[in-house]
C-alpha cells in the first residue's frame, strides 16, 4: 500500500508528468526524423544550414560552402553555429545530416519544457501540462524540428523571451531584462526581422514599470535590454563590414527575398507565393560577392513593386490569407513539400493551426492582464506584416505560434472547466 502511495504521488509530481510528455514528443520527433526525413537530401534552406555547418567545422567559417574563398551570410550565423559541433563529431561517419537533424531534435523537445513552464507561470500546473502536450504533436512544430532550418532554435528562443517577458512582469528584477536582451540578440542571429524582440523589450520596461520607478530608472532598464542585444549582435555586424564589398548586417538574404516576391509570377501568377527564380533573373557580375548580389537583387524587387503598386494590395490580401491558412492552401502545401515537409503533415498542421486558433481565442479572453495577452499575441500582428512585404510561408508563422499555444492552452483549460465551475479569470499579480 505504501508503494502504490509513492508511485501516485510521483505521478502527481508536475515535472514527472511535463518529463512524460516531453518524452513523447521525442519519440514523435525521432518517427520522423528516423522514419522520413534521413532518407532525404537537404532541399531549400536546408541545404545551405547544413553546407555551412560543415563548412565551419573544416576551419573555413561561414566561407561560401558552394563558392569557396568567398565570405557567406545568405542567412544568420546561429543555426549554423548551434549544428558545427556535432558536424564535427559526426563527418567522418558518414552520417552528420541524420545528426544535424537529431540535434534539432533536441532543441524542439527543450522547447516542450519551456512552454510548459510558460504555461505553469501564467495560469498553473494544468495549463503548462496542456500547453506542453499541445507542442508536442502540434505538425506545424515537429516537422520542422526533423528539418536542418532555422525554426526550431527560433521557435525555442521565442518561448525563452516569453518565459522572461512574463517573469519581468511579475517581479520587474533585472536578470529577467538581461536575458531577455541575450535572448533577443540570439533571435536577430536566427531570423533577422526578429530583431523586434528588442525593440519589444524595452517597450514591456515601460508598459510594467512600477510607480515608485522613476523615469531614469526605467531608461536605465530600458538599456540593458538594448545594450545585451547590441552586445550580441556586433561582433557578427562588425565583421561583416570587413568581409563584404557592401555593407552586411545581419545577412545577405533581403535582396533575394525582395526579388522573389516581387515579379510577375507572384503578382499575377501564383498570386501572393515567393519565387526564387525570380530572384535569379537578375544579372550579377561573375565576380560579384554576395553582398553586390544581394544589393542588385534589393533593386529591382524594389523597383518592380514600384512599377505595379496597383496590384499590390491583391498580392498583399493574399499573402495574409496564405500566412494564416485560410486560403491558398494547395499552394502553400507546395511549397512547404518542396522544402522537406510531407503534404499529409502540412495538412494535418493546418487542422491544428485552426483548432488552436479557436482555442486560443477562448484563451484570450480569459486573461485579465491586458500586458500578458499583448506578451502572448504580440508577435502575429508582426508575422502578418512581415508576409505582406516579403514571404508568406506559413513556416515564418511559428514566432507568433508560441503566443497561440499558451493561450490555447487556458482556453482548453477554461473549456474543461466549463461544466464543472464558474469561469475562472487569471489574472497573475
Amino acid at each position: 500500500m505504501g508503494s502504490v502511495i509513492v508511485v501516485k504521488g510521483m505521478w502527481q509530481s508536475w515535472w514527472l508528468r511535463v518529463s512524460v510528455i516531453a518524452g513523447f514528443g521525442l519519440l514523435v520527433r525521432l518517427a520522423f526524423v528516423l522514419g522520413v526525413t534521413r532518407f532525404d537530401e537537404p532541399v531549400g534552406d536546408q541545404l545551405y544550414y547544413s553546407a555551412q555547418a560543415l563548412t565551419n567545422s573544416r576551419g573555413e567559417w561561414f566561407e561560401q560552402p558552394f563558392a569557396q574563398g568567398m565570405p557567406a551570410a545568405d542567412h544568420p550565423p546561429l543555426t549554423s553555429f548551434l549544428l558545427t559541433p556535432v558536424t564535427w563529431l559526426t563527418e567522418a561517419s558518414g552520417s552528420f545530416m541524420t545528426a544535424q537533424r537529431l540535434t534539432m531534435t533536441l532543441i524542439g523537445v527543450a522547447s516542450i519544457v519551456i512552454m510548459a513552464m510558460i504555461g505553469r507561470l501564467l495560469a498553473g500546473d494544468r495549463v503548462g501540462t496542456i500547453a506542453a502536450v499541445i507542442t508536442a504533436v502540434y505538425a506545424n512544430v515537429w516537422v520542422n524540428d526533423g528539418l536542418i532550418m532555422a525554426e526550431t532554435p527560433t521557435f525555442f528562443l521565442v518561448a525563452i523571451s516569453i518565459l522572461l517577458a512574463l517573469t519581468y512582469r511579475r517581479r520587474h528584477d533585472v536578470a529577467s531584462l538581461l536575458g531577455l536582451g541575450v535572448t533577443a540578440g540570439l533571435l536577430a542571429l536566427t531570423r533577422p526581422e526578429l530583431a523586434v524582440v528588442t525593440v519589444l523589450g524595452v517597450a514591456l520596461v515601460f508598459s510594467v514599470a512600477s510607480a515608485d520607478l522613476s523615469l531614469a530608472t526605467r531608461f536605465k532598464r530600458a538599456a540593458i535590454v538594448l545594450a545585451t542585444s547590441l552586445v550580441i549582435v556586433s561582433p557578427w555586424i562588425l565583421w561583416n563590414q570587413s568581409r563584404f564589398s557592401d555593407s552586411v548586417f545581419i545577412s545577405t538574404n533581403d535582396g533575394l527575398t525582395l526579388a522573389g516576391a516581387n515579379c510577375d509570377s507572384t503578382f499575377f501568377g501564383d498570386v501572393g507565393s515567393w519565387d526564387i527564380w525570380c530572384a535569379y533573373e537578375t544579372p550579377v557580375p561573375i565576380d560579384a560577392d554576395a553582398s553586390l548580389a544581394s544589393k542588385l537583387m534589393r533593386r529591382d524587387g524594389l523597383a518592380y513593386l514600384r512599377d505595379q503598386i496597383g496590384r499590390y494590395p491583391t498580392v498583399a490580401a493574399a499573402r495574409v490569407a496564405r500566412v494564416l491558412s485560410v486560403g491558398f492552401i494547395g499552394s502553400n502545401n507546395n511549397a512547404a513539400k518542396s522544402e522537406g515537409r510531407p503534404t499529409e503533415v502540412s495538412m494535418l498542421g493546418v487542422i491544428q493551426f485552426w483548432l488552436i486558433v479557436v482555442a486560443a481565442g477562448f484563451g484570450l479572453r480569459q486573461l485579465s492582464n491586458r500586458t500578458d495577452r499583448i506578451i502572448l499575441a504580440v508577435l502575429l500582428p508582426f508575422v502578418i506584416l512581415v508576409a505582406m512585404v516579403a514571404n508568406a510561408y506559413v513556416r515564418f508563422r511559428l514566432p507568433a505560434e508560441v503566443g497561440l499555444i499558451v493561450l490555447a492552452a487556458v482556453g482548453i483549460q477554461q473549456m474543461l472547466n466549463a461544466t464543472q465551475k464558474p469561469a475562472t479569470s487569471f489574472a497573475s499579480e
